[in-house]
């Protein structure tokens, strides 16, 4: 299904009903909406694992503008306040009110955007594997590239990362995707996840250009400022988020860590009961 949003048509997908039978009414669940990684990929990577949540939650899936089945728009306007006002506009334009906003890595940094320039609008927002800023902890990074993945991602590392700051054209895309991205998860992930995938290369060498906004961008300290309203983060915090938290004591808010190890397997009753039992502990809590 595709809308209108700010100038370009946005593909979103749905899974579950909004009202439900529940006795003698029918009851209202709460929209997850989720925001994909990327830039260049689409929503089906959610897909099926967070499907176990449908029934708990109407699951909204967005594909940003320039990615998946969603138009591009002018590639200028491929940039973190963009996509985080077409988060808002496409809740606007669906009627979609008090959304619960999950991002993932780069869908992270969206709903950062997003919920840092509309503060007012979601209840409740969950950042997994993401950064509030782009220029911290390079050295870090590449390190931990090396140990994973051996000198050779090292080295790529080290480029990217250190010395052009980025990815110079579609060539260093490639070498990242085969060589660096295996490492990005301790498990391996399903092949086919990547098969099913829409994947955009062109979006993601704008992003991370030389010089280009995945370096550049910085949620400090709008995104502290923000969490004093209405939403906090949970999920997965980087180093540097939880450092700068208990520098700058916002209010108290939930981490929820989704490690590799004791989490059950996507798609499983198991799994499904797991991730039930946190969300209603965590709506019953707030």
């Amino acid at each position: 299904m595709h809308v209108s949003v700010n100038g370009v048509r946005l593909f979103f997908d749905v899974e579950g009903a909004k009202f439900v039978p529940d006795g003698p009414v029918m009851r209202e669940k709460p929209v997850l909406l989720m925001l994909h990684g990327g830039p260049g990929f689409d929503h089906s990577i959610y897909r099926p694992a967070y499907s176990a949540l449908a029934d708990i939650a109407q699951v909204v899936y967005l594909d940003h503008r320039g990615n998946g089945r969603s138009e591009d728009g002018p590639r200028e306007s491929w940039n973190l306040a963009q996509w985080g006002d077409d988060v808002r506009g496409f809740c606007d334009a669906l009627g979609i009110v008090d959304p619960i906003v999950l991002g993932a890595s780069f869908g992270g940094m969206v709903a950062l955007s997003y919920a840092t320039r509309h503060p007012a609008h979601p209840s409740r927002l969950i950042l997994i594997s993401t950064a509030a800023a782009g220029h911290e902890y390079l050295e870090r990074r590449a390190e931990l590239f090396e140990r994973f993945g051996g000198p050779e991602v090292g080295a790529l590392a080290r480029r990217r990362l250190l010395e052009q700051r980025g990815h110079p054209d579609q060539a260093s895309v490639a070498a990242w995707a085969r060589l660096a991205m295996p490492h990005y998860t301790r498990v391996p992930r399903d092949p086919d996840m990547a098969r099913r995938a829409i994947n955009r290369p062109e979006v993601l060498q704008w992003f991370t250009r030389p010089g280009g906004e995945s370096h550049s961008y910085n949620f400090f300290p709008a995104s502290i400022a923000s969490s004093a309203r209405r939403w906090c983060s949970a999920a997965k915090t980087t180093p540097f988020t939880r450092s700068r938290a208990r520098q700058t004591s916002p209010p108290p808010c939930r981490r929820i860590s989704f490690g590799s190890r004791g989490l059950p397997t996507a798609g499983t009753p198991a799994y499904k009961t797991h991730l039930s039992t946190r969300w209603q502990r965590s709506a019953a809590s707030s």
